[in-house]
């Protein structure tokens, strides 16, 4: 189906969007049954959708990361985020110094989680090697994924990110080429 360029907007004022919102783009009163079994969309000004002023629906996963995510914010990979908190508790006695900053309780309890679930000895590389899967598909919030999870093998990949199926023609040899690297720096445990 084909969704409007509009942003999507929901009547809930919490902002959090229902799971029937997300499926639809938050236009489930725009879809009308057709007498044939089918369904119409309305977009633009009164006419069906078409392909000059619509584009494709994004998946269900594409769509939520998409309200989750606060505007001009960006997605860290756990070995990212560890290595961004390594930095911030290596200036921990110059910071707890300063009475302006106050470092949250939560700040240790997150650099654990981070460094438990970093599977790779360099973020750097990760983000190299993970990066040219975009040209191929993948999103950021799958590369993610990928450097979190740490996967062996593409069947894993799969059964893991479903999302990735979809274009599995396209993005399958790359990311069998981005699991051989991702296992050459991998951190031993």
């Amino acid at each position: 189906f084909f969704e409007e360029e509009a942003p999507p907007t929901h009547s809930k004022s919490n902002g959090k969007a229902s799971s029937d919102s997300l499926k639809t783009g938050g236009k489930a009163s725009s879809f009308s049954n057709g007498s044939k079994g089918g369904k119409a969309f309305s977009a633009g000004k009164g006419g069906k959708g078409s392909a000059s002023n619509a584009k494709p629906a994004m998946s269900d996963a594409e769509l939520k990361l998409q309200l989750d995510m606060p505007p001009n914010s960006i997605l860290l990979s756990n070995c990212e985020a560890a290595e961004m908190l390594q930095k911030i508790q290596g200036h921990m006695a110059i910071l707890s110094e300063d009475p302006t900053i106050k470092i949250p309780e939560s700040f240790d309890k997150a650099f654990q989680y981070a460094k438990e679930g970093n599977h790779f000895t360099s973020a750097k590389l990760v983000k190299e090697i993970l990066e040219p899967l975009k040209d191929y598909g993948v999103n950021d919030g799958e590369i993610c994924m990928i450097a979190n999870i740490g996967p062996e093998t593409i069947e894993e990949v799969y059964a893991l990110i479903p999302s990735l199926k979809a274009t599995r023609s396209i993005n399958e040899g790359k990311i069998v080429e981005a699991l051989a690297a991702l296992a050459n720096i991998k951190a031993s445990k």
